[in-house]
């Protein structure tokens, strides 16, 4: 099988900020509550990738950065049996599509209205790639953030970030998939 794939997960050193790596947790768990239905295959894909549980997966790994102004960025990767990566890919991608909003649920009790902003091809990317920005309300709460999902050969990436700069979802499921295809851990 190889190394492990956490060798593939974005690093401090690839965030132009300064962030902080912390333990992913557990307490952030979306629950679909009501919406569009394809938002609840959306929020069921996110929590099998976060977790490492999807059936087909064989390797999981996962990272959190934050710093103090409240920006944020996970990443998930996942190695899968056979052409896994890209049915969950596509399963991921028709979800995007169909899907223009839905209410969730954390498991600290907030709930978030969440609508879709834009779907769009990763920028400058070599294979199959996709950006997702969301607007996310609660009682004059107001985030935008974005998604990048994306495969290369049997590893699927995911990228959820909430930063002030639009571009720099682009720039990291970049640096990820880059990555992933030179099969090196970071230098």
């Amino acid at each position: 099988m190889g190394d492990t794939v956490e060798q593939f997960l974005l690093t401090e050193d690839d965030l132009e900020e300064s962030f902080f790596g912390e333990e992913p947790s557990a307490a952030y768990d979306p629950v679909f509550l009501s919406g569009d239905e394809s938002g609840r295959v959306l929020i069921d894909l996110i929590n099998t990738l976060t977790h490492g549980t999807h059936p087909e997966a064989v390797d999981h790994a996962a990272g959190l950065y934050t710093n103090v102004v409240g920006s944020v960025v996970f990443h998930h990767v996942a190695r899968f049996r056979g052409d896994g990566a890209q049915r969950i890919l596509q399963e991921f991608v028709e979800a995007l599509h169909k899907c223009d909003r839905y209410r969730m649920q954390l498991n600290d009790g907030m709930q978030f209205d969440v609508t879709k902003a834009a779907v769009e091809p990763l920028e400058n990317s070599a294979g199959e790639a996709f950006v997702t920005r969301w607007v996310t309300t609660a009682d004059g709460y107001r985030i935008e953030g974005s998604w990048a999902v994306a495969v290369s050969g049997d590893i699927l990436s995911f990228v959820n970030v909430r930063l002030p700069d639009p571009a720099g979802i682009h720039r990291l499921a970049r640096t990820a998939l880059e990555r992933i295809a030179a099969g090196a851990a970071p230098s």
